[in-house]
């Protein structure tokens, strides 16, 4: 009886004595938590095939590239210019006057008392202001201290210096267009420099406007010759505008201003040249052109280009290149 009891007790509380626990099941590893997507990095761009240009053997202005025998890529389109011819202007005939003063005017008693009066001046209609549509990079090239750049001398010993040239021309066109309301900044407005071209590019390029930027960097040529104190070969003359080779908007902006130049001063039209070893018209980050204004070695061109006239129809001459892309664009 006392077994029977022994046994039920163990039953009720937990089965036989000294059966060993059965293992629990084993707990199944939690499901890894998903890492956030981090896309690995791109292969590396295989090398391109061409190298970047080097700044190697840049050069300032066009009469660097025509005393450089190795000049590769210029070309001359002067037959695509569009020459117009200036229209004559016919003298008004004098106006005779034919009033008789002569006959004498009677007054009736009943007849109103005329009373002069005040003349008025008709006001001038208000000049309609410019819209601004580019800001205008105004390089004049070289400084006092540019090597070279020089005519030879004259039989009274004076010469004619580019860098004084370039920068009458400049100051000239900036009168205009302030009197115009075109927007411009002055590249190089001090003197006493030299060539100065990265300081030239980089001022352009960190120019800060809202308006679109291009670049116009006015020269005077200089053929090869035997040496800087003799004169060029008398074919040497004429004006000539370059630009960036296979930039169209380069070739563009360089005809319009090849066209005013021949139309303004009648030199001898030597066309657009292309290149790529002019240094700002390479490096500037906007459309540019160089225009090369006469022959300062030509011994006959330089004492044109001395002139005061002369040199207000070149400046009168790009001020019209400027007014004609700012008003149809580029």
């Amino acid at each position: 009886m006392l077994q029977k009891l022994i046994e039920f007790f163990q039953n009720l509380f937990g089965g036989k004595k000294n059966e060993p626990t059965p293992p629990r099941p084993p707990v199944p590893d939690p499901a890894p938590i998903p890492s956030p997507h981090i896309p690995s990095p791109p292969p590396p761009k295989p090398p391109t095939e061409e190298e970047p240009e080097s700044d190697e053997g840049m050069v300032s202005d066009g009469s660097d590239l025509l005393a450089d025998p190795d000049t590769i890529g210029t070309v001359v389109f002067p037959e695509e210019l569009e020459i117009v011819e200036a229209e004559e202007v016919t003298p008004l005939e004098p106006i005779i006057d034919t009033t008789i003063t002569d006959v004498p005017v009677v007054v009736q008693p009943d007849d109103p008392v005329l009373v002069d009066e005040p003349e008025v001046t008709p006001e001038e209609p208000e000049r309609p202001k410019h819209e601004k549509r580019y800001t205008w990079c105004l390089d004049n090239g070289h400084g006092r201290f540019t090597a070279g750049k020089r005519s030879p001398k004259f039989e009274s010993g004076d010469r004619f210096f580019e860098y004084e040239f370039n920068r009458d021309i400049v100051k000239r066109i900036i009168r205009k267009l302030d009197e115009v309301g075109v927007d411009y900044f002055n590249v190089v407005p001090e003197v006493d420099t030299d060539n100065f071209l990265k300081g030239r590019v980089d001022r352009a390029n960190a120019y800060q406007t809202d308006l679109p930027k291009l670049f116009v960097s006015i020269h005077a040529n200089a053929a090869p010759s035997q040496s800087s104190e003799h004169w060029a070969v008398p074919g040497a003359k004429g004006a000539e505008t370059w630009y960036y080779t296979g930039s169209s908007r380069g070739r563009k902006l360089a005809g319009i201003f090849q066209k005013h130049i021949v139309n303004y001063t009648g030199f001898v039209n030597r066309g657009l040249k292309s290149t790529k070893k002019l240094y700002v018209i390479k490096n500037t980050s906007m459309t540019a052109a160089l225009t090369e204004n006469g022959f300062y070695n030509h011994k006959k061109e330089v004492v044109e280009l001395m002139k005061d006239e002369v040199r207000q129809s070149i400046a009168d001459a790009h001020i019209a290149a400027i007014l004609e892309v700012e008003k149809n664009g580029l």
